[in-house]
């Protein structure tokens, strides 16, 4: 993605503008906006995320998932 000449060299005086400390900033910005936009299009499937798969087996039979028999009937 480009942007317009004029634009980069208005943002370009900004930051020079900026104490040396907040020019790093800036750069650590870049970079944390680089990092996100990468992580985004992973997440959206053009590259496969690789997660660990555990199995611990089959549910056992008759196993309740209501909150009464999780935690109990005491009206919390």
């Amino acid at each position: 993605m480009s942007i317009p000449a004029q634009s980069a060299q208005t943002l370009m005086e900004k930051i020079q503008s900026l104490p040396t400390e907040r020019i790093a900033e800036v750069e650590d910005f870049v970079d944390f906006l680089r990092e996100r936009t990468t992580a985004r299009k992973r997440a959206t499937g053009k590259e496969p995320l690789d997660f660990p798969v555990d199995d611990s087996g089959p549910w056992p039979e008759g196993l309740s998932l209501r909150r009464g028999d999780l935690y109990g009937d005491d009206g919390r």
